[in-house]
């Protein structure tokens, strides 16, 4: 027991981020450290159903509590469909399983009012959130976004989110050395900054697998996986740009191109079909397919969105594309492996618009310079992304 809190020795924590993908595994760096401090402490996670298959094989995870439920925000309805298969426990199933396992604290990385809620009704005794109105009094410690002295340690350590997601872990206390976290944090990750990670699931028998052998890619193939959806639209790539990154990478590479269709954008991404030879588009699939897929890839190229981060975490060679987003915030990787993102970052960015009169950023974006990166990327010595 190295973690303490308010006097209180921790055995069970739970971490709780009901969604969405990338922010899911972006958390996992909180596991890490948790862990690395007490190796002993067994670590549940709390999530939205849809998203627990990224943290089922977790190493660092003894339990997943996959919450069922239904929502109506702008982009429920893709995601409902992408992980229409995903099982899960409702409301009331949750709160008892809770209950059942007796956590000594919920750390909330997402502190909305469904998640502030559940975590008091489910009575564990020492509860970590935001400071966001009238919920703030559903826990027991809050803490802000990092904007003083220990963001500057932070930056060191974890950059952009991930410095964000493990400054809720401000108010621990670890025990051996007497440090609070983010003293302790800096110390002992002063060479080395922390990376996100994922398990990667096995391709071998599963549907994506078939999926592939559809388009006569075979166990072993170093395929290229372009995943082009978005859940808005600013941070879309043009299909057109898409078309003619396909055509230089055929004509360059010489190997197989498999596309992840977004739900219901069928026909909206048909840039890989035809040319002969292995690969094509791949169907809507389940977030476990997908995620078998990234993990077998030789190189994925994406947008900003979860698929990016759920592919560093599994440290598959990852190509982003990003529009209106600060890559300083959601794409802190450059330095931790073979991960590149491209931008043209005109005078207007960053922005966090939706939608754009004067969308600009992600057309300017050449795929011929698209192409070069990836080809650097697949032949293992990548020179830098940003323009």
């Amino acid at each position: 027991m190295s973690w303490e809190l308010a006097g209180r020795r921790l055995e069970r924590v739970l971490i709780s981020r009901l969604r969405y993908l990338g922010d899911v595994a972006m958390s996992t760096v909180v596991l890490e450290a948790l862990r690395r401090g007490d190796p002993d402490l067994e670590l549940g996670y709390l999530c939205e159903a849809p998203y627990a298959p990224l943290l089922t094989a977790h190493p660092e995870v003894a339990r997943v509590h996959a919450l069922k439920v239904r929502r109506r925000s702008a982009d429920a309805k893709v995601r409902t469909e992408a992980h229409a298969a995903s099982a899960g426990v409702g409301l009331m199933g949750t709160l008892a399983d809770l209950r059942r396992q007796r956590y000594d604290l919920a750390v909330d990385l997402f502190f909305n009012p469904r998640s502030a809620g559940l975590l008091r009704l489910a009575g564990i005794p020492l509860r970590i959130g935001g400071t966001r109105a009238w919920r703030r009094r559903l826990y027991t410690h809050t803490v802000l976004t990092p904007n003083s002295a220990a963001a500057v340690g932070l930056a060191t350590v974890a950059r952009g989110g991930l410095g964000d997601h493990l400054a809720r872990l401000a108010p621990l206390r670890h025990t051996p050395s007497g440090l609070q976290f983010l003293d302790w944090l800096a110390q002992v990750y002063a060479d080395q900054t922390l990376r996100t990670s994922v398990a990667v699931p096995s391709l071998a028998g599963s549907s994506a697998a078939h999926a592939l052998a559809e388009l006569a890619i075979v166990p072993g193939d170093r395929y290229v996986l372009l995943a082009p959806g978005a859940t808005w639209s600013t941070k879309e790539w043009p299909p057109d740009h898409w078309r003619a990154l396909v055509c230089a990478l055929r004509n360059e590479l010489g190997q197989p191109l498999a596309l992840l269709t977004p739900p219901g954008r069928e026909g909206v991404w048909d840039v890989v079909s035809g040319g002969g030879g292995a690969g094509g588009i791949l169907p809507p699939l389940p977030l476990q397919d997908i995620l078998r897929l990234i993990g077998a890839a030789a190189l994925l190229i994406t947008v900003d969105g979860g698929v990016m981060h759920a592919a560093v975490a599994m440290s598959v060679p990852t190509l982003a594309l990003f529009g209106p987003t600060d890559p300083g915030l959601w794409f802190p990787y450059e330095q931790q492996g073979p991960f590149r993102v491209l931008g043209t970052y005109p005078p207007c960015h960053p922005c966090d618009l939706h939608t754009c009169e004067k969308f600009v950023c992600m057309p300017d974006l050449e795929p011929l310079r698209v192409a070069e990166l990836a080809r650097e990327l697949l032949n293992g010595n990548p020179t830098g992304g940003h323009n």
